[in-house]
């Protein structure tokens, strides 16, 4: 790519056809747009045109961040638009939780020319919702890089959008629950969980008690649930129905609390093929707690780190974690 010098004034056709600008002149006459015969009259007022002639291997950056997009729309329910400015936008089709390789993308960046850019990893979409976007920063780059960017960003899974499942989901109960609080819990599960589009099993309310706690587990397994929401165990009582009677059933703690506020008394453990979830109260549905930073992640068939959740954690304050949208 070699810098061109031109003057408007006395330039013929062969002078610009197939040179780039590289400055706004006017309105129909902008930074990028590839000369052409048509534009010769344009540049009559302008004595000095800066541009660029492209030179063999170098492509235009249009084509460059087109080439780039194309790539990255392959790794999940995705939809280029574009381009505007020469910025592609990658749009999610579906629903669903965005994975995001961000030191994968510092090494894009770091190839001379390219620019992608992301939602952080983590967050929950909405369909039509924009989660990346790419372009190239010059008029030009050499046909190289943009293969190399395209390359890495493909074979190594730069970012996915994983659709979110309609995971079996059975809830257990053992406070005793109010008829206005009971209401206001139901609600509240059927807003977050259809909008992952849960197969709702039931909500069980039983007595916190070994015999009824083991009942419960049994009929969860017996129903096929691949998730199973635990409320009200005690956050303090390693000899809660709700942990002894898991281990009983076949099933293990995998942790118990979360490095997030609220909601670090949440619990996860497994039983079969199911995840099971437990909160220290029914009312924690109700808020934005840690339990809605998992969510996603088990919706989705994502493994969770669920270590790394502290980086965030402090949900009433942390601008860098966006909850679910629910409605």
């Amino acid at each position: 790519m070699k810098a061109v010098r031109l003057d408007g004034t006395t330039a013929t056709i062969a002078d610009i056809d197939g040179r780039v600008l590289t400055q706004d002149l006017e309105a129909d006459l902008r930074k990028g747009t590839i000369l052409r015969a048509e534009h010769l009259s344009m540049l009559r007022g302008h004595p000095e045109v800066h541009a660029v002639e492209l030179e063999p291997g170098d492509i235009h950056e249009d084509e460059a961040g087109r080439r780039l997009a194309e790539a990255i729309v392959m790794l999940g329910p995705l939809r280029v638009e574009g381009p505007a400015q020469s910025q592609y936008r990658l749009v999610a089709t579906k629903r669903g939780l965005l994975r995001v390789n961000a030191a994968l993308v510092g090494k894009i960046n770091a190839l001379s020319g390219i620019a992608l850019f992301t939602l952080f990893d983590g967050q929950s979409v909405e369909a039509g919702e924009e989660v990346a976007g790419c372009k190239v920063t010059p008029v030009a780059v050499p046909e190289q890089v943009v293969r190399e960017a395209s390359y890495m960003a493909l074979e190594f899974r730069v970012l996915e959008l994983l659709p979110f499942l309609p995971l079996r989901t059975a809830i257990v109960v053992t406070e005793k629950l109010k008829p206005k609080a009971r209401t206001l819990f139901a609600e509240a599960v059927k807003r977050k969980l259809g909008w992952y589009g849960a197969d709702l099993l039931g909500v069980e309310e039983v007595a916190r008690s070994p015999r009824a706690v083991a009942a419960a587990y049994a009929h969860t397994t017996e129903a096929g649930a691949n998730l199973v929401l635990f409320a009200g165990a005690s956050s303090i009582d390693p000899l809660d129905p709700a942990y002894s009677e898991l281990e009983r059933a076949g099933g293990e703690l995998i942790r118990f609390g979360m490095p997030a506020h609220p909601g670090s008394m949440l619990w996860m453990g497994r039983l079969g093929t199911a995840t099971v979830l437990g909160i220290a109260s029914c009312a924690g549905f109700g808020r934005n707690t840690s339990l809605d930073l998992v969510l996603p992640f088990v919706f989705s068939g994502s493994p969770i780190d669920l270590a790394g959740l502290g980086h965030g954690g402090l949900i009433e304050k942390s601008a860098g974690r966006r909850f679910p949208p629910y409605s």
